[in-house]
């Protein structure tokens, strides 16, 4: 009772009184944004209208960089209300973009940076104004609220930041609040060892959280562990929402199948935060995109180019974000489906290109019985296939079967979970890592 008490105080009186103290005007958005998907499609589509064309003549009045673009290309603003797709008359925005002009796309207001990974190219420094920055987080709020999620239930998130923290007192109290008012924990996991995996399903059982967040790969070893324990199947939450990288099918039913969960996905970035979020009953790969704070170009299977709607710190019209999907416009909304990763996300074997995805699906449906898999690659070696197999007695099929398929230009190796590698200082996991040839 008393905890469940401090929750409450935590959620109701806790998080305004920060809101508060920081300036920031998350909840009024919340509304705002709720009441927006009250509407019907054509009110939506029109107030998404409205909302680019006076996000246009900002930019004309505001933004150096766009105030030459719109010169060079003859944009006609007005046109955008006749049709919202005259946009595409401007060029694509990418990375390489923003790191040539970041001066000229950025005002004085835009002084929370955000840096994005490496996983589309070279890394890039983006900023938010405050209203910008308070729209990102009404919307993560909105997303977990679709699921069912209430501020005084406890959600918990994976991390890999093993031993990092800020070393300045005033940044780890902020922290400690900001998690407190949120009711969350912090799951720390350096590996997928046996070990670590049932220090983590304890972990996860005291917690009973309402809602996991994390790399779908923890959470995938996670629902490994429980199987090969044969664990009774006790639900660990009530919802998981992959992080970070890509789930698959093979994910989601393990996941589901073992942890007892319901899994809804997110699609987001750190250049506009979340994009668009999957409803509970529909598939993890439909995706509604939250047409307030952002207009995503229709198209089939190719690079998704989103105009963020809120940010007037640093406008990104037509930005490119590297992704892959289809998006399109419903009768109930504007939809992606079938997100496909990151452009980066390749190796070269027997000098084929090969996206992660198609190596994934061969793996799965081909192949088969293979837990995980990992691409170690090097400028002057073959790529090495790591393979984590369900049983080690078949490695031999699983050997001969890739082979098959590439018979030269690619090593093979079985490993285990406590042997896969991670990048970065936040020691992510991802399906193709590059090391540095040795001098």
């Amino acid at each position: 009772m008393r905890s469940n008490l401090l929750r409450y105080i935590n959620a109701y009186v806790l998080y305004p009184l920060l809101e508060k103290l920081a300036k920031r005007k998350i909840r009024p958005k919340l509304k705002i944004l709720g009441a927006f998907e009250m509407l019907d499609n054509d009110e939506q589509l029109e107030k998404q209208k409205n909302d680019l064309y006076k996000l246009l003549h900002y930019c004309q009045e505001n933004i150096p960089y766009y105030q030459l673009l719109f010169k060079k290309f003859n944009f006609d603003i007005e046109q955008v209300k006749n049709n919202i797709n005259y946009i595409q008359q401007l060029p694509v925005m990418t990375k390489q973009t923003v790191r040539e002009n970041l001066h000229t796309l950025r005002v004085a207001t835009a002084i929370h940076p955000r840096k994005t990974g490496g996983s589309t190219g070279q890394s890039a420094w983006f900023f938010y104004d405050n209203n910008g920055l308070d729209w990102t987080s009404a919307i993560n709020l909105y997303a977990y609220n679709s699921t069912g999620k209430k501020r005084h239930h406890i959600d918990c998130h994976f991390s890999s930041e093993i031993g990092l923290q800020s070393p300045l007192i005033k940044d780890r109290i902020k922290d400690f609040l900001k998690r407190t008012s949120l009711n969350r924990k912090v799951l720390m996991i350096s590996s997928f060892s046996n070990i670590k995996m049932a220090n983590a399903y304890k972990k996860l059982r005291s917690f009973q959280p309402y809602l996991i967040q994390g790399h779908p790969s923890t959470m995938y070893a996670i629902a490994c562990y429980i199987e090969n324990q044969k664990i009774n199947i006790i639900p660990l939450c009530k919802v998981f929402e992959p992080s970070g990288e890509m789930i698959s099918q093979k994910m989601v039913d393990k996941i589901e199948n073992f942890t007892g969960c319901k899994i809804v996905n997110r699609y987001g970035n750190a250049e506009f935060g979340v994009v668009a979020h999957s409803n509970m009953h529909d598939s993890f790969n439909k995706l509604k995109i939250y047409r307030k704070a952002f207009y995503v170009e229709p198209c089939v299977k190719n690079n998704l180019i989103i105009t963020n709607l809120t940010n007037y710190g640093m406008p990104l019209l037509r930005y490119d974000t590297g992704d892959i999907g289809t998006v399109r416009e419903e009768v109930n909304g504007s939809y992606i489906y079938d997100i496909q990763g990151r452009i980066h996300d390749t190796v070269t074997i027997n000098e084929n290109v090969i996206p992660t995805h198609f190596i994934m699906d061969f793996l799965d449906h081909i192949v088969g019985n293979i837990r995980e898999f990992q691409i170690i690659t090097q400028d002057d070696q073959l790529p090495c296939l790591n393979i984590i197999a369900e049983n080690n007695e078949d490695q031999d099929r699983i050997k001969q079967a890739i082979l098959k398929k590439w018979q030269v230009g690619l090593e093979i190796n079985f490993i285990g979970f406590d042997q896969l590698k991670y990048t970065g200082w936040r020691q992510k996991f991802r399906h193709i890592i590059h090391l540095e040839s040795q001098a």
